[in-house]
């Protein structure tokens, strides 16, 4: 756990466990998107800058 989790409540730090591998999986997500030989790839990209822009 984080150490700025570790104020929580015990059943709230353990739903925030999977921050790590949420994070992780929107981050290889992305990446599988972006193709950096082909510039339009980076369109496909935009929909997760909601997602991101924390």
């Amino acid at each position: 756990m984080h150490l700025y989790n570790a104020w929580l409540p015990p059943p709230v730090a353990a739903q925030t466990a999977g921050e790590r591998d949420s994070f992780s999986r929107i981050i290889a997500t992305v990446n599988s998107s972006f193709n950096r030989d082909d510039p339009e790839s980076v369109y496909s990209t935009l929909r997760y800058i909601s997602v991101l822009d924390l």
